[in-house]
């Protein structure tokens, strides 16, 4: 890899190739103030730092800064805008020491300076002709020491240096001829790099986690997925041989809590989708669509909680699980499901949040997997009950589907009541900030043709609508974690499908289908500021501080999106930018 370092930067430079621009506004480049970072930052990050995908390893999503408040957020303006790669665009802007990094699609990564935009270097991995048509998309990286540590879409481990964009090293840890990616980026958990694979939807496919040595990529331990025959777990596939027991990938990255020492990840759906299709009818097919708790030391799994077993529907469970320490109070009136042996008002460490698709808030114990409560946030018929004693979720039997082609009316729809966005949680408020939708599917099943490169969605039909009497798509609710119950809901005919971020100010900023990037009060529903954008925004929004300026970062362009049931909500396809906001 050759690097270029030119003072005059109108310099044209081929591509494929690491090189620097040097920001003369200051006389010095903003990479100059860059300090390693330890450890103990990783755990504990400075509040104007912004290092890992939800900025800390317990997934709230939330940073302290407060000089953007409710006072003053009307007043929020454009301070620079980048135009990014085209492709699939669902990144996470890190920020360190004034310096911004910018995963992109298909593997393109640039680091420019954080206060107005100007590019200090770039990264281009070689394309790689893949089978995975979602394989492109690069949610987030990790900065450690001095590197920045990604997940590539050919199945590789990466560490850049940051200073330089140099690889310092490399490791192949999957197969991307057979479809193995990775989507959700790496986190470094415990001193370990951790990261899930993904792209499990092919013939003589397996998905995992795996640790790694962070200054060496080296494997520690590998978990995987979906268990052989013989492994613990193996038996709810019944007979299907190890080379056809597909799905499970890890395509959101895990949460971590260093008291427990147990890392948390959210596993996807078996492949193919329906047991008729794969012969497993009676077995939950463990571990996908479940939550599982991973000793962190050992990779053993402590504990799991399946939240569909068997799965039908591609209902996914990956998303984020955040860990919170809380009281558990629920009432029956609050929530939908209750565990009654629960002792009133005692604290636990709590995995909390929307785990999957449809858009149920799961509140389970972080040490031992015990159901605690469970409340829908928007129309859904797939869960009716929990089985407390079995760790999993019961699904509805109406729509269990017996026949290829047999019709049922499934809600959500497989793009989900909520998808890979992210909720948020506030400590101001004990609360979840989520954003949700009214959608609904006719579905059926295909025949399958189970060859390497056959896709997994040639395996089911579907027709998105509308939960019947319902043209309020778009929800945004906010729930006490300790009580369940919904303390403000704001509902709009937009479907709001973009990733939450909460502030010491005391605002969560989301996005929605009309292109609209708006600051709630996080005390009661109001909208404080709102801002159109080009393009629906499908990055992770971020806020961080330089220089005693705060600024709010959010990337625009893709994302899920529900525009087919609101036509008369249109824009344009494309159009990837980043957008940044400061107060004046």
């Amino acid at each position: 890899m050759q690097k270029f370092i030119t003072k005059f930067p109108g310099v044209f430079i081929l591509p494929y190739i690491t090189f620097f621009l040097v920001n003369f506004s200051n006389g010095q480049s903003a990479l100059d103030r860059y300090e390693n970072v330890s450890l103990d930052e990783l755990a504990n990050p400075p509040e104007e730092d912004w290092l890992m995908w939800r900025r800390t390893s317990n997934h709230w999503g939330y940073s302290p800064l407060d000089q953007i408040n409710k006072e003053n957020v009307d007043n929020l303006r454009l301070a620079w805008a980048w135009t990014m790669e085209p492709g699939l665009q669902e990144t996470t802007p890190l920020v360190r020491d004034g310096v911004m990094f910018l995963p992109q699609a298909c593997d393109f990564i640039e680091a420019v300076d954080a206060t107005d935009g100007t590019l200090l270097w770039e990264y281009r991995r070689p394309e790689v002709d893949h089978i995975a048509s979602l394989s492109c998309a690069n949610r987030n990286g990790t900065i450690y020491k001095d590197q920045l540590i990604i997940a590539t879409r050919d199945a590789f481990l990466v560490s850049l240096n940051v200073i330089t964009g140099d690889v310092t090293w490399e490791r192949q840890i999957g197969d991307w001829t057979i479809g193995q990616h990775y989507s959700g980026g790496p986190q470094v958990l415990d001193g370990k790099i951790i990261a899930g694979m993904s792209g499990c939807y092919y013939i003589n496919t397996g998905c995992w986690i795996t640790a790694h040595d962070p200054d060496t990529g080296e494997e520690l331990w590998r978990t995987n997925t979906v268990p052989k025959i013989g492994e613990p777990g193996g038996e709810t596939w019944g007979d299907v041989p190890n080379e056809q027991r597909r799905g499970g990938s890890a395509w959101m990255p895990a949460s971590y809590d260093p008291e427990l020492d147990l890392i948390f990840q959210g596993i996807a759906v078996p492949i193919p989708w329906g047991s008729i299709q794969r012969d497993t009818r009676g077995g939950d097919v463990l571990y996908t669509n479940s939550t599982i708790a991973i000793d962190a030391d050992t990779g053993e799994i402590a504990w799991y909680f399946q939240h569909i077993p068997g799965g039908n529907w591609d209902l996914d469970h990956p998303f984020e699980r955040i860990v919170v320490e809380s009281a558990v109070t629920p009432l029956e009136e609050n929530v939908s499901w209750i565990n009654p042996d629960i002792k009133s008002a005692e604290s636990r460490k709590l995995i909390t949040g929307i785990p999957g698709k449809p858009g149920i808030i799961w509140t389970l114990d972080a040490r031992t997997g015990e159901f605690l409560w469970a409340k829908e946030t928007n129309f859904q018929n797939v869960i009716v009950g929990v089985d407390i004693e079995n760790h999993k979720g019961i699904t509805n039997p109406q729509l269990d589907i017996t026949e290829i082609r047999q019709r049922k009316m499934v809600c959500p729809s497989t793009t989900g009541g909520i998808n890979w966005n992210s909720i948020a949680y506030s400590p101001q408020t004990n609360a979840l900030y989520a954003p949700t939708n009214n959608v609904c599917m006719d579905y059926y099943l295909n025949p399958v043709n189970p060859t390497v490169g056959g896709y997994h969605s040639s395996a089911v039909s579907r027709k998105i609508s509308v939960p019947e009497g319902d043209e309020q798509i778009g929800i945004f609710s906010a729930v006490d974690v300790s009580s369940g119950e919904t303390l403000w809901s704001y509902k709009q005919r937009a479907a709001i499908t973009g990733s939450v971020l909460t502030t010491g100010g005391g605002l969560a900023f989301v996005t929605d289908d009309a292109r609209r990037l708006r600051a709630f009060d996080v005390d009661n529903g109001r909208i404080l500021w709102e801002q159109i954008l080009n393009s629906s925004a499908g990055g992770f929004p971020t806020t961080y501080s330089v220089d005693g300026t705060q600024y709010i970062a959010i990337a625009a362009g893709g994302g899920v999106s529900h525009r087919a049931l609101t036509p008369e909500i249109q824009q344009r396809r494309g159009g990837n930018t980043l957008f940044v906001f400061r107060l004046p």
